[in-house]
């Protein structure tokens, strides 16, 4: 367990052995969640998901009924 001091400009250092053990880098974003008054840090991958194009492609013809100009009247205030 280590303690960190809030700085003025509201920053905390963040231990090494945390950062080695997160596999964080300077500039690395990372996320903070909080549940029942306990903080949570997490390093978030930026990476775009892999896409399966030829996947994607085999649903363009079934899913043209829904590309009506009448469709985007009817659901255009969603």
């Amino acid at each position: 367990m280590h303690i960190s001091r809030l700085a003025a400009d509201n920053r905390a250092l963040i231990p090494e052995d945390v950062r080695d053990a997160l596999g964080l880098k300077e500039g690395d974003p990372i996320l903070f969640s909080v549940k029942d008054g306990q903080a949570v840090i997490r390093k978030v991958s930026l990476k775009a998901p892999s896409v399966d194009t030829a996947y994607l492609k085999s649903l363009e013809g079934g899913l043209s009924e829904w590309g009506s100009p009448e469709d985007d009247e009817a659901f255009d205030d969603l």
